[in-house]
């Protein structure tokens, strides 16, 4: 059996895991509507089957697939809608579906399946103590199956589509936990992402009648992995926008459309105020959302999309990134709830790989995005095991010494925390600063201002490593500040930290190659290359890396030794209390929000509204008074035509007053007729006048 034919075969298994997903959404939908424990087991048989598909898919692949990194199209592509602008240009591409099994995407596609399978492993745990639909397990299956269609899409068109259509079901999975209902959330959540399919479908209308060749490749046929850098592509000027942005061209505000869309994804500024949104729902539901859409599916989607990003949308990536990283940092510094401060931190952590990504080096931006992916999985449902066993106790001030009750749990959660910071047994460390060391050549390159986008990053890896050492110590160190806990931990629950501390210990290190495999794929050399680290300041905060999340215990544990009241006291000087206010608010973003996205859509509500009752009411009434009359008239001559009309022409009229009392009778008639013998007058007129 020659190469290609396993190469096929090898596809059409891997074909397998997604097909078991959805076997398993539609047997809990069908039968197992009435118990969550039975819902709960079959769409972990599921999981496993599909991860088992894709283990042994994977494993023929890597034993005749020859090249590293190259990407394999399954044969039974489908080809729709041939593009007429771009048969004109000299082919005949269509737009095309089918499954990739590129390096990058069968890396992604595994880790989307091993986060959903520990995240519903983890959910069995929450069964004894809290109200939980089976439904929320079938929308589990399907938001799995939706994301893993995601990972293995042929094109971005295609693998946008998916990973849209897993935000609509993770949102509905969220609604089957038991909330309070004054919470909604799917508006606050789906409102950025619909602003986000807004600019993706502008940004491709112009990619598709301004593109090439390689841009419909990219966006709606058989794309591959391997990418070679940002590429130059037509640079055509916008006429109406160029006196006032002379470097503004076509491709740039397609990249732009394109890259806004991407970071929405992901949870980046300006779009991110959806992240937040999703805590009041069930843990493993943030956690999986965490691991898989924002870590991962942001990142993955921009690197499908690096073929069509120039200069400038990449440096819209980079600023982005680090404008969300001072953002989530600083307010992750101030939050006191417990899940809230991962959600933030988690958004701090993908703006630094986006920051790695934009800058030119995607392989640490994509590792980075791997490993953030497991950390902050890991550390939700960490927290949704102190909830659980707090009875629900979100203030971390009113937590403290839980490590007594769950030992595990603590150290696992410990280990990610210095994980996250940047210690050198996961990796991270050599991913921060070959990625900072990326980004100060880039900014260095830029000019001044550029610089900021170097020193913004570095000093937020600073805050990162104390919001995480506060978080995990107050909440498991020092003393007991509120309820004593009752409950202890569940196998069910920490078994899957253990499986996530592992996945992070191994996933960074050199003998796996992750970072080799994805610089092969994005065409550029691994991050571990050596550089220089430059001399001076530039290079000063550079070096201690490694010793960041240590450090960041101990200042946090200096802070809190005596308890909270060094920190009350630090916190309500006169300058501090103002910042800490302002954080507190979340930077006064939900204002932000309601200003920016909220009014305008208000507005175009009301303006909508008003056209429909005044405007388009208003002509369907005036219409339908104008077909009504015309029917009344017609009706009435047809009505003397057939019957008045008729009947008296049969008999005889009589004497001449006779003749005109028929007449005054048949009025409606005699002026129908009189009409039309005009009209006919005037048709002849107008032959003879153009003659």
């Amino acid at each position: 059996m020659g190469s290609l034919p396993l190469m096929i075969y090898a596809n059409t298994i891997l074909l397998l895991a997604p097909g078991f997903l959805l076997a398993g959404f539609l047997i809990i939908a069908a039968l197992a509507r009435r118990s969550a424990s039975t819902a709960a087991y079959i769409s972990i048989i599921s999981l496993l089957a599909a991860l088992g598909a894709a283990l042994a898919a994977i494993i023929l692949r890597l034993a005749h697939a020859g090249v590293p990194g190259q990407s394999q199209t399954h044969s039974l592509s489908f080809n729709w809608l041939p593009l007429p602008r771009a048969m004109a240009i000299g082919g005949t591409p269509m737009i095309t579906l089918g499954i990739s099994s590129g390096s990058l995407n069968l890396a992604f596609f595994m880790l989307f399946l091993f986060i959903v399978l520990l995240v519903q492993v983890h959910t069995l745990g929450m069964l004894k103590y809290k109200s939980i639909l089976p439904d929320y397990f079938a929308l589990g299956n399907l938001t799995a199956f939706f994301l893993v269609l995601a990972a293995l899409s042929i094109n971005v068109a295609q693998m946008y589509l998916m990973l849209e259509l897993a935000v609509y079901t993770a949102c509905c999975m969220m609604q089957w936990t038991h909330r309070p209902p004054e919470q909604p959330i799917s508006r606050r959540i789906l409102l950025p992402h619909v602003i986000a399919d807004a600019l993706f479908v502008l940004g491709i209308t112009i990619f598709a009648l301004h593109g090439t060749s390689l841009d419909h490749q990219l966006l709606f046929g058989h794309a591959s992995t391997r990418m070679a850098g940002f590429v130059p592509g037509i640079e055509q000027p916008i006429a109406s926008l160029n006196p006032w942005f002379p470097g503004l061209t076509w491709r740039s505000l397609g990249g732009v459309c394109l890259a806004a869309a991407a970071l929405a994804k992901a949870g980046q500024f300006p779009l991110h105020t959806w992240v937040p949104e999703t805590i009041p729902a069930l843990s493993e539901a943030n956690a999986l959302l965490a691991g898989t859409l924002i870590a991962g599916g942001g990142l993955l989607l921009l690197a499908h999309c690096v073929g069509l990003l120039n200069l400038n949308a990449a440096l819209t990536v980079t600023m982005m990134g680090a404008t969300t990283q001072f953002c989530g940092s600083c307010i992750a510094l101030v939050q006191k709830d417990i899940k809230r401060a991962v959600a933030w931190l988690l958004i701090a952590q993908t703006g630094l790989n986006l920051v790695f990504f934009g800058s030119g080096n995607q392989a640490a931006g994509l590792l980075g995005g791997l490993l953030t992916a497991l950390i902050y999985c890991g550390l939700f449902l960490a927290a949704g095991t102190v909830l659980r066993a707090s009875d629900g106790q979100r203030d971390m001030t009113q937590l403290g010494g839980v490590w007594r009750r769950l030992p595990i749990t603590a150290i696992v959660s410990g280990v990610l925390v210095l994980a996250a910071a940047g210690v050198g047994l996961s990796g991270m460390t050599e991913i921060m600063r070959q990625g900072l060391l990326h980004v100060h050549a880039y900014a260095w390159g830029i000019g001044e201002f550029g610089k900021c986008l170097y020193w913004v990053p570095l000093m937020m890896c600073y805050v990162t490593a104390l919001a995480l050492a506060r978080w995990w110590y107050l909440i498991f160190a020092g003393k007991a500040r509120g309820q004593p806990l009752e409950e202890g931990e569940l196998a069910v629950q920490t078994f899957p930290l253990l499986i996530l501390l592992v996945g992070v210990m191994i996933a960074g290190q050199p003998f796996v190659d992750l970072s080799g495999l994805f610089a092969h794929v994005m065409g550029m050399p691994g991050i571990r290359h050596v550089r220089h680290i430059p001399a001076g300041f530039d290079g000063m905060l550079l070096r201690p890396l490694e010793w960041l999340g240590p450090a960041a215990l101990a200042v946090v544990a200096l802070v809190y030794a005596g308890g909270l009241r060094q920190a009350d006291a630090l916190r309500r000087r006169a300058g501090l209390n103002l910042v800490y206010r302002w954080l507190a608010a979340d930077m006064y973003f939900a204002d932000l929000f309601a200003v920016l996205v909220g009014l305008p859509v208000h507005v175009i509500g009301k303006a909508a509204a008003f056209l429909d009752r005044w405007v388009v009411e208003w002509l369907l009434v005036t219409l339908a008074i104008v077909i009504r009359l015309a029917s009344i008239l017609v009706a009435a001559a047809e009505t003397g035509l057939n019957v008045s009309f008729w009947e008296r022409l049969d008999r005889p009229a009589g004497t001449a007053v006779g003749r005109l009392r028929l007449l005054k009778r048949d009025r409606p008639m005699v002026y129908v007729v009189l009409a039309l013998v005009m009209l006919g007058v005037i048709a002849l007129l107008s032959v003879w006048v153009s003659k």
